[in-house]
């Protein structure tokens, strides 16, 4: 079974509808909302800011996901606060035990089995003591599994078998505990292209996208600039005003490093007096692509993790690519995707994300 997105709907059933970005899929699972979306005149699901038509339409999905037990899939860009929705879902959910958070970026494939599952003195080189998997840690509460779209093969077969048997054995441990865990994880990745090119299960994507959200990135959240600035600054110690100035210059800039970069923006501002925005102001000053090598050189100044930075690179090579493929076939996307050697879903996606 699929679920719920929120992002570029498909109904089953032949139903679909789109809500602005937004796009609604019928769950067993999830009831699936009426076809009107429900707004909430909240600006805020926990953590999580937004008072962009985007955002508001998201909240109440949010607020029944977290009512409900069922596994989510959370997409969207890095930066777009995945981890930031996770914990807002915990935290609404009622669940008494912890939340706790899983990289899966920053495990080796050998020692995933033992992060995940835990491992008995003496079950390898090194383990000079027993130790409790993530999993028994999280018992009571919920599990939150970053970028599981970077999964090698093999471990998402054990990953699966916990998932349907709600058991872990540890490494070199002979009998089974019992978890109560639910698991939202999350990706950057279209996981549906991974499963088509066989680099992700589709047993197991099926298993954790019973409700599937896709943040909107920053540049499609008309409004929240504004709001999100006001909130960081204030909460970094900001008593004087936001400079109006600087504040146009975050509105007339795209964010490829989403929510995550505003806020390092905000941070150093706030640090050492200054901001260093790539300039990307283009017709009638709406925000525009870099252009040459000087923008990948502000880019690297800025000492961003490797992985934020490539994110980053990443998105703005994607958007440039969409944008001239579509301008070299006079918008006909299915000859810009066949062009491009992908498919066409594919293709739009990354339309749809630039």
């Amino acid at each position: 079974m699929t679920g719920l997105r929120i992002g570029a709907v498909h109904h089953r059933g032949d139903e679909a509808r789109e809500v602005s970005n937004t796009t609604l899929r019928d769950s067993l699972d999830v009831p699936c909302p009426p076809t009107e979306a429900p707004t909430t005149h909240e600006s805020r699901f926990g953590s999580l800011l937004g008072q962009s038509t985007a955002m508001l339409e998201l909240f109440p999905i949010f607020e029944k996901l977290a009512r409900s037990d069922v596994p989510v899939l959370v997409e969207g860009e890095t930066g777009t606060g995945k981890e930031v929705l996770a914990e807002a879902i915990h935290e609404a959910s009622g669940r008494t035990g912890p939340f706790i958070v899983f990289d899966c970026t920053t495990v080796t494939e050998s020692l995933f089995e033992a992060e995940l599952f835990g491992h008995e003195r003496g079950a390898f080189t090194g383990a000079d003591r027993a130790r409790t998997g993530i999993f028994e840690e999280a018992h009571g509460g919920t599990l939150f599994i970053d970028e599981i779209g970077d999964l090698a093969v093999a471990s998402q077969a054990k990953l699966l078998r916990v998932l349907e048997r709600r058991q872990v054995r540890r490494v070199g441990g002979n009998g089974h505990v019992h978890v109560d865990v639910r698991v939202i994880a999350a990706t950057r990745r279209d996981l549906e292209l991974e499963v088509q090119e066989r680099r992700f299960r589709d047993d197991l994507f099926f298993r954790l996208a019973v409700a599937r959200v896709e943040l909107p990135p920053l540049r499609k959240r008309q409004g929240d600039i504004e709001l999100l600035t006001r909130s960081f600054w204030s909460s970094m110690g900001g008593k004087e005003s936001f400079p109006a100035t600087l504040l146009q210059q975050f509105e007339n800039y795209d964010w490829p490093g989403n929510v995550r970069e505003l806020r390092n923006v905000i941070a150093r501002y706030r640090a050492l007096g200054n901001v260093n925005l790539p300039n990307r102001s283009g017709e009638n000053g709406a925000a525009a692509g870099p252009e040459g090598f000087d923008w990948i050189d502000q880019l690297v100044s800025r000492a961003l993790p490797l992985r934020q930075a490539r994110a980053i690179m990443t998105s703005e090579l994607e958007r440039r690519y969409v944008k001239h493929m579509l301008q070299l076939h006079e918008g006909d996307m299915e000859q810009a995707a066949k062009a491009s050697g992908v498919g066409r879903r594919y293709f739009q996606m990354l339309r749809t994300k630039t």
